[in-house]
């Protein structure tokens, strides 16, 4: 069983090689990205990814001021076989990550997928704030920032989704899939309980048990407004992101240390991908068009 991370991302290159790298360390397959319009370097690093075999790059730039996100799911479904592997759909700020140390992600996948009605699994946030930090500084995002919020922090009955891609309609949002058949289930194996309020992208409880979704949501200060801030939202119109929302989501409450210690496999896979990309040769350039002069001296040796 194999599992890919789809998603899309802008101007994410700070963080790209190091989501990525962490995916793979915990057993992730390869990645479908859409690029929303990149322009900070994010895009030639997917393209190196792409020629190294890591990654499938979509171009998914906005169009007509129409938020991106769930057209782009639609279309990452559709390049799917019907008998795909699974499908996580996330964000570049998040993160899958296995609560029992001695079972792997993929461990707990194929508990929940070789039951043959289960279509989608519904993984809750741990919301994590900016553990006091106001400035970028050097290190992996999950060394950083090991506060978070506690369990039942509202914000935290969001959840991600992995499917079958073969049983989604589409995304009703980017949190929740309409399935064509099978079950939605929470990661305790139950049929999915939705917010009784919220509906569709809030569960009712929040549940913590085998795999859950690390949510950095704001980082330090610098690089929440110098990010998320700017980008705004990619699925809703109007939303933007400011003081509100760093402050409300800017919980550091509990320590949490599940992602961090894998930082060392993270770096050492790092190294390799990086390693991988500097051997890349340089794409070829086209040819130059011929001038006017080449072609005129061309000619004249044609008719003689």
């Amino acid at each position: 069983m194999k599992l890919l991370v789809a998603a899309i991302v802008k101007n994410e290159v700070d963080a790209l090689l190091e989501w990525v790298a962490y995916h793979r360390v915990v057993g992730v397959s390869g990645f479908i990205i859409a690029d929303n319009g990149s322009n900070d370097g994010s895009r030639a690093l997917l393209d190196r990814l792409k020629r190294l075999g890591i990654a499938t790059v979509l171009d998914f730039p906005t169009v007509d001021g129409k938020k991106p996100q769930l057209p782009a799911y639609e279309r990452i479904l559709r390049s799917c076989d019907t008998d795909s592997d699974l499908l996580a759909f996330i964000d570049a700020d998040e993160f899958l990550v296995s609560l029992n140390p001695e079972q792997s992600l993929i461990t707990s996948l194929k508990e929940w997928f070789n039951e043959p009605s289960v279509s989608a699994v519904a993984l809750n946030w741990a919301n994590f704030g900016s553990s006091g930090e106001l400035f970028a500084e050097e290190g992996l995002v999950t060394e950083r920032f090991t506060q978070r919020a506690p369990q039942q922090f509202n914000a935290n009955k969001n959840f991600k989704s992995i499917v079958r891609s073969n049983c989604v309609n589409h995304f009703s949002n980017p949190h929740h899939a309409d399935l064509r058949f099978g079950r939605y289930i929470d990661t305790q194996g139950n049929d999915l309980v939705l917010h009784p309020k919220h509906g569709n992208g809030v569960s009712a409880e929040v549940i913590w048990s085998g795999v859950r979704v690390n949510h950095y949501a704001v980082k330090s200060l610098e690089e929440f407004l110098l990010g998320k801030h700017l980008r705004g939202s990619a699925a809703t119109t109007n939303r933007v992101k400011h003081k509100a929302y760093f402050n409300a989501h800017d919980r550091n409450d509990e320590t949490c240390l599940l992602a961090a210690a894998l930082a060392p496999k993270v770096k050492a896979e790092m190294a390799a991908i990086q390693a991988q990309l500097d051997a890349l040769p340089e794409p070829e350039l086209e040819s130059p068009p011929k001038s006017d002069s080449w072609l005129a001296s061309r000619v004249k040796k044609l008719i003689g």
